[in-house]
């Protein structure tokens, strides 16, 4: 009988990093994109409120180690063999209450910094469920297609999508 030998821990390390540099570009993308709307948005009302795309690579690395040590506590197992549809939906709104718990402690610990307790920070970031609701529908929409493009790779293998997508395809 033949065993696999697992990979050393450099390749997995790399393999992580690569993964985690995945999810933080693909998070960083869509934060900034939402920073120029919102600048957009606002800079018709005469607002000047310039796009922080700083801010969005920053966030996009705390919400990505946030959805790695989702992923490495197994959060989101329950889908794992289920139908490709099944599995994205559930992943999607598991991740987007995770990510949307995170992102209300961090409207708590800013308004920490700026001075307030953090009872009062925390019921502030509370305050608006329209608000609160409306982030996590915009993360849960914003992930599916995160946790589709990751499942088909579990499904197809890396070698499959890559030929997927960068070979020409063959007339027949």
């Amino acid at each position: 009988m033949m065993h696999e030998e697992k990979p050393g821990w450099k390749k997995r390390a790399f393999d992580e990093l690569r993964k985690l540099s995945i999810t933080v570009l693909y998070i960083w993308v869509l934060l900034s994109v939402f920073a120029l709307h919102r600048e957009i948005i606002l800079r018709s009302y005469h607002i000047d409120y310039p796009a922080k795309f700083g801010f969005a690579f920053i966030n996009a690395v705390i919400l990505a180690k946030f959805m790695w040590l989702g992923e490495i506590l197994h959060a989101g197992k329950k889908a794992a063999g289920k139908a490709l549809l099944h599995s994205t939906l559930w992943n999607a709104a598991l991740f987007a209450v995770i990510l949307t718990v995170c992102h209300l402690l961090e409207e708590a610990l800013v308004k920490v910094w700026h001075g307030n307790s953090f009872a009062a920070s925390f019921s502030q970031a509370l305050a608006d469920p329209k608000d609160i609701f409306g982030t996590m529908l915009l993360m849960f929409v914003v992930l599916v297609p995160f946790f589709f493009a990751k499942g088909l790779i579990e499904i197809l293998g890396k070698d499959e999508i890559k030929r997927l997508l960068l070979k020409a395809r063959t007339e027949t």
